[in-house]
């Protein structure tokens, strides 16, 4: 998992905590060597690869050779959360993409948060997209990269499905019932609350996601499982905690919860 900077560093702390609470097995976080000892303090549950290329505002600024034999050697790569803003940036992610596509061909991919904007300075961004990848923008971040407003929702949809079906990415357009299409199967999500809106709700969704592709499920199918269990866990930490907000760390304490009611195929709605 790639991403925090300086400020930020607790989006991909809370992601790789997600995953490995999801079942991804072994997860290793790379952020900036500024940010070390901030993500490790927010658990000892996954491995800590500090990135030496960082630039004075604590940003990743570049890609080393640590970082891409990880990369070989990972099941899924998410990249996005807490990764910040730059123009060294918005080439690192695509340069990444590209790499993997021709010496990692098998590694998954998820974007979110920053990669995304990032994604969307190169005007040919979804020629980029050619290894199993997962996109989880919100309106936002699908508008900066459809060039559809994000306030009509209808014509978002329209253009997730269509691109997704000319990159061959699945999208996971996050909002209210979120879209979860490859371009042949278009799915919305029935889970969730508007108690989960708030900052870091996304960076768990990002590891739930990749640590279902880590067990071996489809891209589309870990986007899918994702979203539901997602949801999911939301609505059982605000029937169990009795509050109209619920925080990103509290929705990865009610995985197991949700995950269980899955298994035992007990899905009524926890309301």
């Amino acid at each position: 998992m790639i991403g925090g900077s300086r400020g930020m560093a607790g989006a991909i702390a809370m992601a790789g905590m997600a995953a490995v609470r999801t079942g991804a097995g072994l997860v290793r976080v790379a952020v900036p060597d500024c940010c070390v000892e901030t993500v490790a303090s927010y658990s000892p549950c996954f491995m800590i690869s500090p990135v030496t290329r960082q630039d004075a505002s604590g940003r990743i600024c570049g890609l080393t050779e640590s970082l891409l034999d990880w990369v070989s050697k990972s099941d899924c790569v998410a990249i996005g959360p807490g990764l910040g803003r730059s123009k060294l940036l918005d080439q690192m992610v695509v340069d990444l993409l590209d790499w993997i596509a021709i010496e990692a061909p098998q590694t998954s991919i998820v974007i979110d948060a920053d990669a995304l904007n990032s994604l969307a300075t190169h005007f040919d961004w979804h020629q980029h997209l050619k290894a199993p990848t997962v996109l989880t923008p919100h309106p936002g971040e699908w508008s900066r990269l459809s060039g559809v407003a994000a306030s009509d929702p209808v014509r978002q949809g329209e253009s997730a499905i269509q691109f997704a079906g000319k990159s061959g990415c699945t999208i996971l357009l996050k909002g209210n019932q979120s879209l979860i299409t490859d371009g042949k199967r278009s799915i919305r999500n029935q889970t969730g609350t508007p108690a989960m809106a708030t900052g870091g709700s996304g960076d768990v969704l990002t590891g739930i996601i990749t640590g279902l592709i880590c067990q071996g499920l489809s891209p589309f199918d870990a986007a899918l499982l994702g979203a539901h269990v997602h949801g999911l866990a939301g609505q059982l930490a605000e029937k169990s905690l009795g509050s109209h907000v619920v925080l990103p760390t509290e929705l990865i304490q009610f995985l197991p919860q949700a995950f269980q009611s899955l298994r035992t195929g007990n899905l009524a709605k926890p309301s």
